[in-house]
């Protein structure tokens, strides 16, 4: 190849790039007011609709004959992007970032979770329950062991969440959100970040929770997540198990 040849399409390249950034500055007019519509991070972060958005893509990418894996990579990219664009739009421009737990964070974690759970042992009247129990040697072996992603403003860690995948079964657990941080739309933010965390061999998500747990069933059947069955615990107490396809 001459050095004509790759000037040639370097300016191909060029005028591609500017008809993108055309079509960008278009999409952003619509994200702009879809973004007033919205109240809440939750609403803008909406992880079914991206998931809905990347499968379209990685479709689309495959009929037109370009990488199925450089499109989606592309597209999470622009919708991180203008996932932010619209979280200013509804006050939320310092909504902390989602990263993977380090082992050192482990004693932090179990701080947290016994401060998230401490809600749920009142509403079942149980100081017992397994979260709450739970020890700082068996905390660091399941982060050994699995997945688990944490939310960070400034330097506290004020959610979190932790699973493990079995086949084609990821078991979600532990979602965790500190008390004044609760209904800011992390815990939609951390389940996302863990469903988008394993590959498409990953079919199902599965998670569970308390049936006198209100506010976390909304949480799940709101994201995606359906009833499958129900586990008595102990008298009066029963674990709704629910499950979602990934893919």
């Amino acid at each position: 190849m001459t050095d004509d040849e790759l000037t040639a399409i370097r300016g191909r390249i060029d005028e591609l790039d500017r008809r993108i950034i055309a079509l960008l500055a278009e999409r952003e007019t619509f994200v702009r007011r879809a973004g007033r519509l919205k109240t809440d991070a939750g609403a803008v972060r909406a992880p079914d609709r991206v998931a809905q958005l990347v499968r379209r893509a990685r479709s689309t990418a495959t009929e037109l004959g370009a990488s199925p894996d450089v499109v989606e990579r592309t597209y999470r990219a622009m919708i991180g992007a203008f996932i932010d664009l619209e979280l200013a739009a509804v006050g939320m421009t310092g909504a902390p970032p989602i990263e993977p737990v380090r082992p050192g964070d482990a004693g932090e974690l179990l701080t947290l979770q016994r401060a998230a759970y401490a809600t749920e042992a009142r509403i079942y009247g149980d100081p017992g329950l397994p979260p709450l129990v739970q020890t700082l040697d068996e905390l660091t072996e399941e982060l050994e062991r699995g997945l688990a992603f944490k939310v960070t403003h400034g330097h506290r860690i004020v959610g979190a969440v932790r699973g493990r995948v079995e086949d084609d079964l990821l078991r979600i657990g532990r979602l965790t959100v500190a008390p004044d941080f609760q209904g800011r739309g992390l815990g939609t933010a951390l389940l996302a970040a863990i469903e988008e965390s394993v590959t498409p061999a990953v079919r199902h998500a599965t998670l569970f929770t308390g049936h006198l747990s209100a506010a976390n069933l909304r949480l799940y059947e709101r994201l995606g997540y359906a009833e499958e069955r129900r586990e008595p615990l102990r008298p009066g107490v029963e674990l709704v198990h629910l499950t979602k396809r990934l893919a």
